[in-house]
């Protein structure tokens, strides 16, 4: 989410090709890129993620991607690169576990990093609208516009809770008044229901039949998007299909 919105801030004053290109070129080109990743065989390898790594960047900076947005994006991984650094404890070989960590943390640093550039070049509702013309099942797009939208709605409710506490001598931060935020945390919970209720009956009386209605599409995209989304995707996915072969 902060990934998105602060890329929708610069995506007005920033202008590059990748920027312009259709949202389903983008969306597409980054599935294929991650998928391929994911399929490097585990051993001894590091040339596989470097020429990935490799690609990555000189798409990254040919979207003019700030190092700083790609920075704190890995900040997600903290927990998860805890998590790994255990494994070469676990297996039968340190050496073996070792590698396999590498190999687990790099994917996932590459998938990050790949997600990162997506949400720089590309809004969230103009992803959505990618995702659509990529034939997304339409339920699927409907639940995802509404997480993007109504997330925000909820930390502000959060947050006006939270200040509530405080201002009536609660503080939130002692082990002790753990029942404290596990009733904050039930009625925000409510609230969220009764607000998801409204929102539906507001959606019925509009003519909301289940289904989510058409959004209003551009033509489709150019030869030249497809051709670079492909390009893009094609040296990772030809590092791994030979590798293997």
């Amino acid at each position: 989410m902060s990934g998105s919105a602060h890329g929708e801030e610069v995506v007005a004053t920033v202008e590059t090709p990748l920027h312009r290109a259709p949202a389903e070129c983008k969306v597409l080109a980054t599935i294929l890129f991650v998928v391929a990743v994911a399929l490097v065989p585990r051993g001894e390898l590091v040339w596989p993620y470097a020429a990935d790594l490799a690609l990555l960047l000189v798409v990254a900076a040919a979207a003019r991607t700030p190092p700083s947005l790609l920075a704190r994006r890995l900040v997600i991984e903290v927990p998860f690169v805890l998590f790994v650094l255990v494994l070469p404890f676990a297996a039968d070989s340190f050496a073996d576990g070792l590698w396999l960590s590498f190999g687990i943390l790099a994917k996932a640093t590459l998938a990050v990093l790949a997600t990162g550039v997506l949400a720089w070049t590309t809004p969230a509702p103009e992803i959505l609208r990618g995702a659509e013309r990529l034939h997304v099942p339409r339920t699927l797009i409907a639940i995802a516009g509404f997480a993007l939208r109504y997330l925000q709605v909820l930390l502000d409710e959060l947050r006006r809770m939270r200040l509530a506490r405080t201002q009536r001598g609660d503080d939130p931060r002692w082990l002790w008044q753990a029942r404290g935020t596990g009733n904050t945390v039930g009625a925000l919970v409510v609230r969220t229901f009764e607000r998801g209720e409204r929102v539906h009956v507001a959606m019925l009386a509009r003519g909301y039949d289940g289904t989510m209605p058409a959004l209003s599409l551009s033509p489709a995209a150019l030869w030249v998007a497809w051709a670079a989304a492909v390009s893009f995707a094609a040296l990772p996915w030809a590092v791994t299909v030979g590798w293997r072969l």
